[in-house]
């Protein structure tokens, strides 16, 4: 595991736990399951709230970037985007970690990648 990722992941551990019955959640599924799936869990339902997801869609935590199905095209792009510039797949945050990366470049250029996702 990237250090990228680790970050990605106890943040999103962290954040999870603001909500009590999360966080009741986490500290169940920890007695049975490792450490690592939890927090991608936690990624996954973080992503989900955040980019207003339906239940048939994959969030980039665990889209197919390369092969998507249609229905996952969206969050493939996003994904690639968020890979492109460097932030984890599990951030909890894709489209606010994507716009402060974005800003943060001078010429707000990604090699090879439209930045059109919104």
């Amino acid at each position: 595991m990237t250090k990228v990722d680790r970050d990605a992941l106890e943040l999103a551990m962290k954040l999870i736990r603001h909500n009590p019955l999360r966080a009741e959640q986490i500290d169940s599924k920890l007695k049975d399951e490792p450490w690592e799936k939890v927090a991608k869990f936690a990624a996954d339902v973080l992503q989900f709230e955040r980019l207003h997801l339906k239940p048939w869609h994959e969030t980039p935590a665990f889209v197919d970037e390369d092969n998507p199905p249609a229905r996952d095209r969206e969050a493939a792009q996003l994904c690639r985007r968020m890979l492109a510039l460097g932030i984890s797949r599990y951030d909890p945050d894709p489209l606010g970690a994507v716009e402060a990366a974005e800003a943060a470049r001078p010429d707000g250029c990604i090699t090879g990648l439209q930045t059109d996702l919104q």
